[in-house]
């Protein structure tokens, strides 16, 4: 080694160097430490970091957990608006039905109101025919009363009006028998009269051309009508027609009677009644005939003939 001594300024270098690097040294050292407790930030960091990326990871597949649930809630929303938009159309056409409903019955209503008017209206009217109806049923049972008198009375009235047709048959039969006397009595006058009185003592027929006697006729049978219950009947005002008498034969022999009274008294007196015979002839056939009406006008036209001769009854 040399023993030259190094120049001073390199000294100063080496020493100032020296300096330096034992600066950079500490320096070194103190950035080595700063490092190690930088490192074991970091470290602690990235233990966090880890424990955050964990639970990061924990929590993200949580929100996947979350986010299919998610998607399952709103697949059950869009199921539920689904539903709900369904409803909805059901509830806007259950509205329309139940506003039309509405509607229907306010008619209805409406309607009944009417009708219920006219229920009342028609109360009041059948109320008022009731009591038409009442005053009229009085009226028809206070007609009965008087047409079931008015029947009684006319059951009183043909009781004695059938009485009386009783008695004027038993007059009518006594009068047809005293007639019938007449007649038998006539005729035998006649008879009598036509023989003469020169020639009545003995016994000779009767001319031709003298008119027979009327003989007695069986009277006409009398048919017997049972009495029926009267119908009651509306009294009329109008006036009925009289109804023309029917000839009887009681009528017809009196007159046929009388008319041979008057030819035999005309005879007797002397005039001439051959030709009035035929007359009286026919008459007596016409009453045995029962037609009434032609006997009574042959013997009106004999009594006409013979008007001086006829006797008054």
């Amino acid at each position: 080694m040399s023993t030259e001594q190094a120049p001073p300024f390199l000294v100063d270098a080496v020493r100032a160097s020296a300096s330096k690097m034992q600066g950079m040294k500490a320096a070194l050292d103190a950035r080595a430490k700063e490092l190690d407790a930088l490192k074991a930030q970091l470290d602690s960091e990235r233990q966090d970091m880890e424990k955050r990326a964990a639970r990061l990871e924990a929590e993200r597949q949580a929100m996947e957990g979350e986010r299919e649930e998610v998607r399952a809630a709103r697949a059950s929303v869009n199921q539920d608006l689904a539903t709900i938009r369904a409803d909805r159309e059901t509830f806007s056409a259950e509205q329309t039905r139940f506003q039309d409903a509405a509607n229907d019955f306010a008619a209805r209503e409406k309607s009944l109101r009417e009708a219920e008017s006219n229920v009342k209206r028609l109360d009041h009217e059948m109320i008022g025919r009731m009591r038409e109806a009442g005053a009229k049923f009085l009226a028809i049972v206070n007609r009965e009363e008087e047409l079931v008198k008015l029947q009684r009375d006319w059951l009183v009235a043909f009781e004695t009006r059938e009485q009386e047709l009783r008695m004027k048959r038993q007059e009518l039969a006594a009068k047809e028998e005293s007639l019938l006397e007449a007649q038998r009595y006539l005729a035998t006058v006649i008879e009598a009269a036509d023989v003469g009185p020169r020639e009545a003592e003995r016994p000779s027929p009767p001319p031709a051309d003298e008119p027979p006697a009327p003989t007695e006729s069986p009277p006409p049978p009398m048919s017997i009508m049972a009495p029926t219950a009267p119908e009651p009947v509306e009294p009329e005002n109008t006036p009925e027609p009289e109804a023309r008498p029917a000839v009887t034969r009681a009528e017809a022999m009196d007159r046929l009677t009388r008319a041979i009274e008057a030819w035999r008294r005309s005879r007797d007196s002397g005039r001439d009644v051959g030709e009035m015979r035929n007359t009286l002839k026919l008459a007596k056939d016409a009453l045995q005939a029962g037609k009434y009406e032609t006997a009574i006008r042959l013997a009106t036209e004999v009594l006409d003939d013979l008007q001086p001769a006829v006797i008054a009854r």
